[in-house]
């Protein structure tokens, strides 16, 4: 065989390994919103490494993930826009132009419907996502953050931080149905597995409100740490997991008994927080330090960590996770 030839078949064996190994880690990615320099971080779950940066709007802060249609979409709350990535390319492929600054977002099942939430106009905007058509303008509490979608999708919960409440809001009708009064600047929110609770987050209360989805109060207040930010919960509902912001940790809390289970130390400032239920692993990203912390699932001991963009946030549904 000549050298030629050999260089050649050597080249191509490499290309296919490159395939595969793209191929293989492409299940998992993390998609981490770095408002500090207007990018996003692809972090491969798998072998815990930044794949990509894609540059994006001013101030990026929340994800929501559509994974059937294979879209990430990134509210820009200083560029008034978000941003569409396609995640077979890991590239933007779309920016969509807003007439506010978008923080918290939420996707519909049927991806022909975005969320937004209008910090400063205290109001909801239901989005066309091909072409960004506002197709409605809900008015719901002060300075709303945190989206929720119900598991049927026909509820919208809207965490109102300054007046201090959860807006109910049918999404077939597009109206705000009621408010829920919870702790002091409720911000993040999360879903039991079972859709039955909905975790609310208070920054200022240090606690959790818990609400019954079938008929929409509070069932109970969970105490966690200094200034929480955002929850998540293991995929079998056993186990909370809030990140607060003032101390440097993550509140581990078992819902049956509603009881402390332990706090874990992580790098300076936690927010956005999820689980990986392929690797069984958290996911937490550090504002101050500018890092995503890796956590084991059961163990819930020493923190892995992958460097990211500055001031990452990830706000909301932030893991793709493709079926094998």
């Amino acid at each position: 065989m000549s050298a030629c030839w050999r260089l050649r078949l050597k080249a191509l064996s490499v290309t296919l390994s490159l395939c595969f190994t793209l191929g293989a880690s492409a299940a998992e990615f993390a998609y981490i919103t770095n408002q500090g320099e207007h990018t996003v971080s692809v972090v491969d779950l798998r072998q815990l490494q930044v794949i990509k940066t894609i540059p994006v709007g001013q101030s990026p802060v929340a994800v929501a993930i559509h994974p059937q249609q294979k879209k990430v979409y990134v509210s820009n709350v200083d560029g008034r826009s978000i941003s569409v990535i396609d995640i077979t390319r890991q590239q933007v492929v779309q920016t969509l132009a807003l007439p506010i600054a978008p923080v918290g977002l939420a996707v519909n099942q049927a991806g022909n419907r975005l969320y937004v939430a209008d910090w400063y106009h205290h109001s909801l905007l239901v989005v066309e996502p091909v072409h960004g058509q506002v197709l409605a303008s809900i008015e719901v509490g002060q300075a709303p953050g945190g989206l929720q979608l119900s598991r049927d999708g026909q509820t919208l919960y809207v965490a109102n931080r300054d007046s201090n409440d959860v807006s109910v809001v049918d999404t077939r009708a597009n109206k705000e149905l009621r408010r829920i009064k919870v702790g002091e600047h409720p911000f993040g929110l999360g879903l039991s597995p079972d859709g039955k609770q909905l975790y609310v987050v208070n920054v200022y209360s240090n606690s959790v409100s818990v609400i019954a989805t079938h008929d929409q109060r509070v069932v109970a207040t969970l105490s966690v740490g200094r200034h929480p930010y955002c929850v998540t919960t293991d995929p079998q509902g056993q186990r909370l997991f809030v990140t607060n912001t003032g101390e440097d940790s993550v509140s581990v809390i078992d819902l049956a008994s509603q009881r402390p289970l332990a706090k874990i130390r992580v790098p300076g400032t936690p927010e956005g927080i999820a689980f990986d239920r392929q690797q069984q692993q958290l996911v937490v990203t550090s504002w101050m330090d500018n890092v995503v912390a890796v956590i084991d699932g059961q163990r819930l001991d020493s923190p892995r960590q992958v460097k990211v963009g500055a001031q990452p946030r990830a706000f909301g549904g932030f893991v793709f996770e493709a079926s094998e």
